[in-house]
């Protein structure tokens, strides 16, 4: 039997291989980014040795919720984000802003339109503590 951490190291490094396909352009890429993105979400945060890999996965994650966005799978898009979110480190405010902003937003309009208002509630009072401008208040 795979020990739990050797099972998070297959399914990161799993993710890490499929995750220059999922940005290439042709017909299987949404299922590769979709596939890419489980993989690491099944790993979890702490399968992450170095720091520029939480931005890829957090991006990856990013794209994958869109894309579930897109098929009209708001509490899939959600859990993209959310998953996108934990990946992220402790000043992912200062280092990573856009980013941020782009994951708690549109987290935020999943949980809207999933009925959830209390991570609603939590993700706005994040978003509305660390925005720099008024316009990313509006959004």
């Amino acid at each position: 039997m795979i020990a739990i951490l050797d099972q998070g190291r297959f399914h990161f490094s799993y993710g890490m291989a499929l995750a220059p396909l999922a940005y290439g352009d042709g017909e299987g890429d949404d299922s590769i980014l979709l596939t890419a993105a489980n993989q690491f979400n099944l790993a979890g945060p702490e399968a992450v040795h170095d720091k520029s890999q939480n931005v890829t996965v957090a991006n990856l994650n990013l794209q994958a919720g869109k894309k579930a966005m897109e098929m009209s799978d708001f509490v899939l898009a959600y859990s993209y984000f959310d998953n996108g979110i934990s990946f992220l480190r402790k000043k992912h405010w200062e280092e990573h802003y856009k980013l941020s902003l782009k994951l708690f937003d549109l987290a935020a309009k999943c949980a809207l339109t999933n009925g959830d208002i209390v991570i609603l509630k939590l993700l706005s009072e994040q978003v509305i503590a660390y925005v720099r401008s008024y316009e990313d208040k509006l959004n």
